[in-house]
C-alpha cells in the first residue's frame, strides 16, 4: 500500500524506539558476532539491488548488470555480476543502506512526495568458519522494501510513471499468487516463482528455505479502506505459509586439513622424542659394555704377564709352587470551451483507460481464485464462467503468449475435462504447451506439465497410443525436477502403467 510507511519502517537510522528495521538487525547481528568472543571466524558482505520495471540494478554499483542465476542440485537462487562489499561493523551497513537509497528510483504521485518506484532487496551474507565443528556455515539475511501498489486514479501517475505503476502491481500480483500457491495446503497449485524477477529472487526464502518475517504497512485514511483491507487479506493468506529454515552447512575442508595435520605433527613429535630417548639408553648401554671389555682385556693381559713371570720362576726355582688367577666378561537488485470539454473527457477516459490496464492483472488473479474456489467445491458451470473471465483479462493486458495466460488455460481446461469437453480441454493444453515452451523451453516442468494433461486426457479417451509418448516425456523432465513422491510425478507413472497395460493387452 503506497504511502504507508514501509520505507519508514525498514530503514529509519534514528535510535530508540523509532529506529528502523534494517539497522536493529545489523546491531544485532554484531553483537552475535562479537559474544562469539572469537571461536569462529566470521566475514559478512553486503549486495543491494532494486526491481525497475522488471530490470535488476545494483544500487551499490549503478554500472553494473546484475544476473539471476540458480546453483546446479541446490536450486538457490543467487545473483551474479553485482557488488559484493564486505563489512565489519553496523555503521559500515548503515552507510551502505544509504548510499544504495540514494541511487534508488523515487518519484512524487498525489499520494506520496517520494513515492518508491522500484522494489529494493538488501541482502546482508554471514558466512562462519573454524571453532571445533570445523565445519563452514552461509547465511543470507534479505531484507526488502517492497514498493507500494497503487490506483492510478488516486496516484496521478502519467507516462512513465504508468509504467512503473503496471510493473509494481504486476509483480506484486505475482507474489500474492505464489503466497496463494504456497499456502494450500493441497499442493495441487505451484508457485509461479518464474512469473517475476521479485519472485525469483525471494523463491529460496519463500518456499521454504528459511525464515520468513511480513510486515504490512497500513494507510488510516478513509479513503484507503479498500487498499487496507485487500492488504490485511494478503497477510492473512501469507500467515497460512509454512516455512522451515534450512541449515547450510559444508565441512571446512582447510580447517579439517590444519587440525589433522597438527595431529599429526603431534604424533611425529611424541615418537621422535621416544626414540631419541631409547637411543640414549641403548648408546649408554653400549658405553657401559666398551668400558667393562676394555677392562677385562686388561686383566687378561696382566694375567699373561703374570704367567711368563711363572714359568720363569718355575725354571729358577724347580722346588718353589707358584699360584694361577682368572676373571670374568659383561653383556638396545488549450483550446475553445467546447474543445477543452471535450479534451477534458478524453483525458477523463484515458485515466479510466490507464486504470483499467493496471489493474487488469490484479482484477484476472481474483477472477482465477474464485474460479479455484467453485472448482474445488464442484460447481465446474461457476468455474468455468470465472476461468472464462479470467484468460479474457490475462489476454488483454499480457498478451497471447505470456506464462500467466497458459496457467489459466490449464485452469479451463481442467473444468472442461469435467463437462467431458475433451476436444477442447485438449486444444487448451496445446496452446499452454506452446506458450510454456516458448517461455521456459522444453525441459522446463511447467512444460511437462502441459505433456502430461494431455497425456492424461488421451488416457481417460482410451487413446492410449497417443497417451503413452506424452507420459513418458513428461515423467522424464519431472523426474529431474521433483521428488520421488511427488504426487504429480506419481500420478503420471500411474496412467503411463495403466496405458502400457492396455496396449499390451492389445
Amino acid at each position: 500500500q503506497t504511502g504507508s510507511g514501509k520505507t519508514y519502517t525498514l530503514s529509519n537510522p534514528a535510535q530508540g524506539v523509532q529506529q528502523g528495521v534494517m539497522p536493529r538487525a545489523f546491531e544485532h547481528i554484531f553483537a552475535h558476532i562479537k559474544a562469539d568472543n572469537g571461536v569462529h571466524d566470521w566475514k559478512l558482505s553486503v549486495q543491494y539491488v532494486q526491481i525497475y520495471c522488471e530490470h535488476l540494478m545494483d544500487l551499490l554499483n549503478p554500472g553494473s548488470e546484475p544476473l539471476l542465476r540458480e546453483e546446479p542440485g541446490t536450486g538457490v537462487v543467487y545473483l551474479q555480476n553485482a557488488e559484493s562489499i564486505p563489512v565489519s561493523s553496523p555503521a559500515e551497513c548503515v552507510d551502505l543502506m544509504n548510499r544504495g537509497m540514494s541511487n534508488r528510483s523515487t518519484a512524487k504521485t498525489l499520494m506520496n512526495a517520494e513515492s518508491s518506484r522500484s522494489h529494493a532487496m538488501y541482502m546482508l551474507t554471514v558466512v562462519r568458519s573454524g571453532g571445533p565443528e570445523l565445519s563452514t556455515s552461509t547465511s543470507a539475511l534479505y531484507l526488502v522494501d517492497l514498493a507500494g501498489s497503487e490506483r492510478v486514479k488516486k496516484s496521478g501517475v502519467q507516462n512513465a510513471g504508468l509504467d512503473e505503476a503496471i510493473s509494481i502491481n504486476v509483480s506484486l500480483t505475482a507474489l500474492g499468487r505464489c503466497i496463494y500457491a504456497m499456502a494450500d495446503k493441497r499442493g495441487k497449485i505451484m508457485p509461479p516463482f518464474r512469473e517475476s524477477k521479485l519472485t525469483r529472487l525471494l523463491q529460496t526464502a519463500l518456499s521454504g528455505g528459511g525464515r520468513t518475517s511480513l510486515i504490512i504497512c497500513c494507510a488510516m485514511g478513509d479513503s484507503d479502506v479498500q487498499e487496507t483491507n485487500s492488504s490485511l487479506e494478503f497477510a492473512q493468506q501469507a500467515m497460512r505459509v509454512q516455512v522451515k529454515e534450512v541449515r547450510r552447512e559444508q565441512l571446512d575442508m582447510n580447517a579439517l586439513t590444519v587440525h589433522l595435520q597438527s595431529t599429526v605433527d603431534a604424533f611425529h613429535d611424541k615418537t621422535n622424542l621416544v626414540h631419541k630417548q631409547a637411543w640414549e639408553k641403548v648408546r649408554a648401554e653400549a658405553l657401559a659394555t666398551q668400558a667393562l671389555l676394555d677392562k677385562s682385556r686388561a686383566l687378561k693381559e696382566r694375567l699373561y704377564n703374570l704367567e711368563v713371570m711363572n714359568r720363569d720362576l718355575e725354571g729358577q726355582i724347580s722346588t718353589t709352587q707358584g699360584a694361577k688367577a682368572s676373571g670374568a666378561l659383561p653383556g638396545a537488485a488549450e483550446a475553445s470551451t467546447k474543445l477543452e470539454q471535450m479534451k477534458a473527457q478524453l483525458d477523463e477516459a484515458l485515466k479510466e483507460c490507464n486504470e483499467v490496464t493496471v489493474m487488469l492483472p490484479e482484477i484476472a488473479a481474483e477472477y482465477r481464485e474464485l474460479g479455484g474456489h467453485a472448482w474445488h467445491n464442484g460447481d465446474t458451470g461457476k468455474a468455468q464462467a470465472y476461468y472464462e473471465k479470467a484468460l479474457n483479462a490475462f489476454l488483454k493486458c499480457l498478451g497471447k503468449d505470456h506464462p500467466e495466460v497458459a496457467c489459466s488455460m490449464g485452469d479451463l481446461a481442467n473444468v472442461y475435462c469435467d463437462l467431458g469437453r475433451f476436444e477442447d480441454a485438449l486444444e487448451m493444453y496445446q496452446h499452454a504447451h506452446r506458450i510454456h515452451t516458448v517461455a521456459f523451453g522444453p525441459d522446463h516442468v511447467d512444460t511437462a506439465g502441459d505433456l502430461a494433461s494431455l497425456g492424461l486426457v488421451y488416457s481417460v479417451q482410451g487413446k492410449h497410443k497417443e497417451a503413452l509418448p506424452l507420459l513418458k516425456d513428461a515423467y522424464k523432465i519431472m523426474e529431474r525436477h521433483l521428488e520421488d513422491d511427488h504426487p504429480n510425478l506419481l500420478q503420471v507413472a500411474t496412467f503411463m502403467e495403466k496405458s502400457q497395460l492396455a496396449l499390451k493387452k492389445k
